[in-house]
């Protein structure tokens, strides 16, 4: 029989492993809803004859409330002639919405039932016109049993025992599971005999490492001591390389130069990379969204980076993308931010003598934009995603506002906004900085009506062309730590998950693994508390 595939985001076999033996978990009492809930203002949820009764005149779900990763689901769906359903997984909401997988459950001629659809996103993954077996394994009129496996980014659904897909999509990595009424007035959706086995979660990550700035011709020692750390992930935040050109070509030539790096391939085939962009790798310097060649730098980026068909950076307009990695209860989320692709065209001082060291003044008009609508959005859904812990990527500084060059300050409002976005998510977010050729660590405390919390913003910069000392008394209010360092740098964030409260360290090391600066603190520090 035919399948459909859907593009792989990201394989990190070393921080995903599957448990040998999973167990048999029922997930309904067949008295009770406990373990369920219905997030939506609208829907009548009932247990009648052990059987969990969805009735209803507007589309809803009914929601798990515990989140799920890898794992094989049962169950089995009445569904009357004329209803529409769905299976649910993978997925999260908010009040009134909800969006993740669905297994269809679809009782129309066309016959897709076991399909695989996503809810509130991209739609159809994988419809089933054409597989003539797969499309008669549902039974209509009668009770159907529905097995769902998503281990890692694989995908399988089974309906009666047949097998209807068999993909890899990797865009969501867990999520909660919900039984869905599609709001057909007068029609009853029946569900009994629900039960799960999970497959263990991979470990959480407890080391990243990252970096910025590195050119391609120049020797790059610092690969040896940032491997010798032993992470479980590294991050490259900006200006990867130094492309500079609007000639796809030689963008394709200077990854070509760094990706022949010994050490760069020695890392790289020990420790999973995942990466975004700045000026220099996206082709023009302090450029945004005029930049003429950005689609086909994109494209360079994803080819070099080996970023898969169907993952965030493919689909986006801009790299921007996000990785939930460990269990519930030490989950950490990776935003890899794009301050390129949308960005509005800076504000020059147009006096004789500059005010600050760098060109570049406050813009508080409203209509300019760091990231773009799209990726504001997206940027919102992704901080309502669960994570005990979030580190937020952005190519340039946030917090730092008195040099002049490239950072969030050259757009006030926007900076203020994503504080803001921090914020009403609960905080527990650090962010990784790089562009300056120096290091440092910058503090804001928050203290807010909303909710009082630490905001930190760690600059690593430049893995092998530092300032030397070039940006020497430059002032900055928020830095934590006693001075920058000029020298060739990479920065840890390293998260001990073995404390109730976990430790969180923020570390700047030279070109031997050294530690230079250092900001430690607790999770709740960094968490939004009321005022």
């Amino acid at each position: 029989m035919k399948f459909g595939w859907i593009a792989v985001i990201i394989s990190l076999a070393s921080v995903s492993q599957v448990s040998a033996k999973p167990v048999w978990n029922s997930l309904f009492d067949g008295k009770t809803l406990e373990g369920w809930s219905n997030p939506f203002e609208w829907g009548e949820v009932s247990v009648e004859q052990n059987e969990i009764v969805l009735r209803g005149d507007r589309k809803y779900f009914l929601v798990s409330d515990a989140v799920y990763k890898d794992f094989e689901l049962e169950t089995e769906v009445f569904v009357p002639k004329g209803g529409n359903s769905g299976i649910q997984f993978r997925c999260h909401y908010r009040k009134n919405r909800l969006w993740g997988y669905q297994a269809e459950v679809d009782t129309s001629d066309r016959r897709w039932a076991g399909g695989l659809y996503e809810e509130g996103r991209r739609g159809w993954l994988v419809p089933l016109e054409g597989q003539e077996e797969a499309q008669g394994a549902f039974r209509n009129g009668q009770w159907n049993t529905y097995r769902i496996k998503a281990v890692r980014n694989q995908i399988e659904i089974w309906v009666n025992g047949i097998q209807t897909v068999k993909t890899t999509d990797g865009v969501t990595a867990q999520g909660h599971l919900a039984l869905q009424h599609h709001g057909e007035k007068g029609l009853e959706y029946r569900f009994r005999n629900i039960r799960i086995k999970q497959y263990a979660f991979p470990k959480p990550l407890s080391l990243v490492t990252f970096g910025s700035c590195c050119k391609q011709g120049k020797t790059q020692p610092i690969w040896s001591a940032i491997t010798a750390q032993g992470s479980d992930l590294f991050l490259m935040i900006g200006d990867n390389i130094y492309g500079d050109s609007e000639d796809v070509a030689v963008l394709k030539e200077k990854y070509g130069m760094l990706g022949a790096e010994p050490g760069f391939q020695t890392l790289r085939m020990q420790t999973p990379v995942l990466a975004t962009w700045d000026d220099h790798d996206y082709g023009i310097n302090d450029g945004g969204a005029e930049f003429v060649s950005k689609v086909e730098s994109q494209k360079a980026f994803n080819d070099f980076f080996e970023v898969p068909e169907g993952a965030g950076s493919r689909i986006h307009q801009g790299v921007y993308d996000s990785h939930v990695f460990g269990p519930t209860g030490k989950r950490t989320q990776i935003i890899l931010l794009d301050t390129r692709f949308h960005r509005s065209p800076l504000k020059k001082w147009e006096g004789e003598k500059r005010p600050l060291t760098g060109p570049y003044v406050e813009d508080e008009s409203p209509e300019v934009t760091m990231l773009g609508e799209k990726q504001w959005a997206w940027l919102e859904e992704q901080l309502q995603v669960p994570a005990e812990f979030r580190i937020i990527a952005s190519s340039i500084q946030f917090l730092p506002a008195e040099h002049g060059w490239e950072y969030w300050q050259n757009f006030p409002r926007e900076r203020q906004r994503l504080i803001d976005l921090i914020q009403v998510s609960g905080g527990k977010s650090v962010i990784l900085s790089g562009d300056r050729h120096l290091a440092e660590i910058s503090l804001l405390p928050i203290r807010a009506e909303e909710g009082s919390f630490d905001l930190y913003d760690i600059t690593s910069s430049s893995l092998n062309s530092p300032s030397g000392g070039g940006n020497a008394g430059e002032s900055n209010r928020y830095r934590s730590v006693p001075d920058h360092y000029p020298e060739v740098n990479f920065g840890s964030v390293e998260i001990d998950w073995k404390r109730r409260n976990p430790l969180i360290s923020l570390s700047i090391h030279d070109v031997n693994g050294n530690v230079v600066l250092e900001n430690k603190f607790r999770l709740t520090d960094i968490s939004t508390k009321p005022k």
